[in-house]
């Protein structure tokens, strides 16, 4: 049977360590439907697990002051306002090796709320690590607690499918 391409010599670039030129009209696409529980699509980034034990689909936060992922929770500015966020997709122990979704899609069912399709999602101010739905054109279900922080981390793709694209402008409700 085949054995290879044979005959190339010289050095060749791995264009996954170098800059990818895009053309005209073209782009990186997500998954168009995600089949399950537990798949996603999108940018990720390697970090390693803080205090607490983290599962797929758990809200995280870049905690500056260790350089590790923490659970968010919309209680706190601090872990939950003016922070990076990701979703996480490898979950693991405290001081584990992590990977966030930093931008895409996540189905997540097993952890989600039920999601409205088009609503936006927020973080929970009751619970670390959770997402909080809203419903179509309302604030129903965004914090609302004095002190909670109200940010949009994304809009519901199916009852069980998050677009994750956490907004860097956020509110403290007083």
């Amino acid at each position: 049977g085949p054995t290879g391409y044979t005959g190339y010599t010289g050095t060749f670039q791995n264009p996954m360590t170098t800059q990818i030129d895009m053309g005209e009209n073209a782009g990186f696409k997500l998954d168009a439907a995600l089949s399950a529980d537990g798949k996603w699509s999108g940018i990720v980034e390697d970090g390693t697990v803080g205090a607490s034990t983290l599962a797929f689909g758990d809200l995280c936060y870049f905690n500056v002051s260790t350089s590790k992922w923490d659970l968010a929770k919309a209680d706190a500015a601090a872990t939950s306002g003016g922070v990076k966020l990701g979703m996480c997709v490898l979950a693991g122990a405290a001081n584990a090796a992590t990977q966030m979704l930093l931008y895409g899609k996540i189905n997540a069912a097993a952890k989600f709320p039920t999601l409205t399709i088009g609503a936006n999602v927020y973080i929970s101010a009751a619970t670390a690590g959770l997402i909080v739905a809203g419903a179509t054109n309302a604030t129903t279900g965004q914090p609302s607690a004095t002190d909670n922080v109200i940010r949009v981390i994304g809009w519901g793709n199916t009852a069980d499918e998050l677009y994750f694209a956490p907004s860097p402008d956020y509110i403290t409700h007083t």
